[in-house]
């Protein structure tokens, strides 16, 4: 290897993208969750999407 250090500074973010972006899906999953539990709520009550 004639880089170590590099392809470890890599995989480091390449692991960071990943977690970040299933992050943000699972955060805007739950945005919508409870965008939909709030239009529910103001109609008829409390109900899951």
């Amino acid at each position: 290897m004639p880089n170590p250090s590099g392809s470890f500074k890599s995989a480091i973010v390449g692991l960071l993208v990943v977690i970040g972006s299933i992050g943000s899906l699972a955060l805007l999953g739950w945005f919508t969750v409870v965008l939909l539990d709030l239009k529910h709520l103001n109609t008829s009550g409390f109900t899951l999407p």
